[in-house]
């Protein structure tokens, strides 16, 4: 369905009943990355799917763009469907939203798994990437999408998933630029929330793909282990949902079906 925020259209699907969850896409994906998980969820959970702003059918926001914002606007949809209590599961950009999310409103979550994402800001490598994204897509927008999506792959996989990718570079073509350009800067300045992370007291996983050029796995739950022990790497890229399904939907599954601690 569609509803107004604050002046843009957002868009999300609910659908299920249960205990509530809401999945959250990465940056240039949309709702429909999470189809087959849905389907898996919805015979025991409320499964509700968000475009978060300027991605997929939900406009970019009218205000400065930030992961703060699309946290609010997934309040909006929190409220609007009465939940009580949620689990978030975030994809890369939608951990970094899920966190925000978790810290703005601590009471209203259970619990959050990162799906090749990171609590940490953006390092200066990653910020002149950034940058220089940004600066391509205003000249090429349609080359450094392509590129992008297909960078998140692991080299191995990119063959025998071919198709995958080329579907999921459709889809991030959806994304307008200005929803690219809004999206990068909102990663760019988002908050270094890893202390947030180890010392919040809702449940926390993570998974994390052992080739994700992204985001370095093996130093990342070294780092986290001690205080998030639920750290799961897999074999695969930055789109484990595609490059390792079975196990990634499997350890989804069992993170939203395990009691949240006392």
């Amino acid at each position: 369905m569609t509803v107004d925020y604050k002046g843009s259209k957002l868009f999300y699907t609910a659908t299920g009943t249960g205990p509530a969850c809401i999945l959250l896409h990465g940056f240039l994906e949309n709702h429909t990355i999470w189809d087959t998980l849905t389907r898996q969820l919805k015979k025991s959970h409320k499964v509700i799917c968000i475009d978060l702003p300027g991605h997929g059918q939900s406009e970019v926001l009218r205000a400065e763009a930030s992961i703060a914002a699309m946290a609010e606007a997934i309040f909006h949809v929190v409220q609007l469907e009465d939940l009580d209590k949620i689990e978030l599961v975030g994809h890369s950009m939608g951990g970094y939203v899920g966190l925000a999310f978790a810290k703005a409103y601590p009471n209203k979550v259970n619990g959050l798994l990162l799906l090749n994402s990171t609590p940490r800001a953006d390092n200066e490598e990653r910020i002149a990437n950034r940058k220089h994204g940004i600066a391509v897509a205003r000249k090429n927008y349609e080359a450094i999408v392509k590129m992008s999506v297909a960078n998140l792959f692991a080299l191995k996989n990119r063959k025998k998933l071919e198709k995958d990718i080329e579907n999921l570079k459709k889809e991030a073509l959806k994304t307008p630029l200005k929803g690219y350009i809004d999206a990068q800067l909102a990663m760019m300045h988002r908050e270094d929330l890893s202390r947030f992370w180890r010392e919040a007291f809702f449940k926390k996983a993570m998974i994390l793909g052992e080739n994700d050029t992204l985001i370095d796995a093996f130093e990342v739950k070294k780092a986290f282990i001690d205080e998030i022990p639920a750290i799961t790497i897999l074999s695969g890229g930055h789109v484990l949902f595609l490059e390792n399904p079975k196990k990634t939907y499997e350890k989804i599954s069992l993170f939203l079906n395990t009691s949240v601690p006392k």
